[in-house]
This record gives structure tokens, sequence and C-alpha cells, in this order.
């Protein structure tokens, strides 16, 4: 049975390790807002990306199942899922990408921001981060946390190499130190919904 609560599982492990667990942001994670906001807002100030970055590296970016052209429109709130991806190859990837000539192509299914009331307090946000993406912002990312459902996280991190469990020097749960063995031990990890995951590297 689960708790209502949340795990905090933090790693420490080698700088070169991290490529293991760029999966997870693929596969979907939760971040936290105090209050909704607009999707740049969002962007700039709660995942802490550099204006010129979203503009420049952030080409394809879905909100709720829609394609985003318009940063300041879209409203990003409690219980929104975002997508973000780098340039994608083809028509398809012309066509969905923001702000692109092909855009037209898709003016169906483009988000467009519906009448809301302003909320308060804390809301999560889906999201998910797609091929060149992972790899530039994964490791900020996980230093600064990100929450993950519980069950899909000790079902990931069972499937890791020896390679990175040896490189994971500390490994902490609840702030206690916890084992490999541990773990992965009913109800070590699972006994929450969701876990907050947190890694630093070293070199």
């Amino acid at each position: 049975m689960h708790s209502h609560g949340t795990a905090h599982l933090d790693l420490v492990l080698g700088r070169d390790l991290i490529r293991h667990l760029l999966l997870l942001l693929q596969n979907g994670f939760s971040l936290k807002i105090p209050a909704m906001c607009s999707l740049k807002a969002f962007l700039t100030e709660h995942m802490g990306l550099s204006p010129d970055y979203v503009e420049e590296k952030i080409q394809t970016i879905f909100l709720d199942g829609r394609p985003v052209d318009d940063l300041d429109a879209a409203i990003v709130g409690d219980g929104s899922s975002l997508a973000l991806s780098g340039a994608m190859p083809g028509l398809v990837g012309a066509a969905m990408r923001r702000g692109g000539f092909y855009g037209q192509l898709r003016s169906a299914i483009t988000y467009r921001p519906s009448a809301a009331s302003d909320t308060v307090g804390t809301g999560t946000v889906q999201v998910k981060i797609f091929n060149v993406l992972m790899h530039d912002l994964g490791p900020d990312l996980l230093r600064k946390g990100i929450y993950v459902p519980s069950k899909d996280l000790a079902v990931f991190l069972s499937r890791q190499p020896e390679e990175f469990w040896a490189g994971c020097t500390v490994m902490t749960l609840d702030g206690e130190a916890v084992s490999r063995d541990l773990l992965f031990k009913e109800p070590a990890l699972s006994r929450h919904e969701l876990t907050h995951l947190t890694v630093q590297t070293r070199p």
C-alpha cells in the first residue's frame, strides 16, 4: 500500500555515467510550479533555461498534445503535459516546428489558449524531453531534481548495468544511506507513489 508522501532519492555518481539516466527525461517526469504561468515563464523561470536557448534549440513544443507557436500566449498549469524537442527531420518535423513556414499545415491542431482563471498553490506539470535536448538539459534537471513515479523509477534503475552501480558512490533514500539491494526491496522505494530524484556528479 502506497503512502501519499514522496520519497527522496539522492545519488552521487561519475559525470560520465549520467548518460544512463537521460532516458528518464524521455519516459516522462514531473516538475512542481507555484501557480499557473505562461509557457515562456515556465521554461525560463522554472526550468532555468536561457531565452536564447529556448529560441534557438527548442524547435518543437507540444502542450497538452498540441503544437505551440506562441510561448507567451500558451498557459501552463496544474496537470499540463509538455513535450520538448529539438529539430525533427522531414516534412512532419518542419510542420511541427514552432513558427515554421509549414506551420499552416497543422493549423487545425495548433495550441490555442482557452479562457481560464488564475490558480494558486503548487501545481504539477508532466514533462517529456527528446533527442539532443536530453543531453543538453538532463544533467542540470537531474541536479535540481525531478519527480518520477516510484514504481517506474525502481524498474528503470533495476535495469542499469554494473558499470552504473560501480560508479554510484553515494545513495541516500529519505536522508539515510541505502544499499542497492535495499533500494529495490519492498517497500524501500515503492512505499510512495512518487520519488523526488536528485543526481550530483563528480569527475
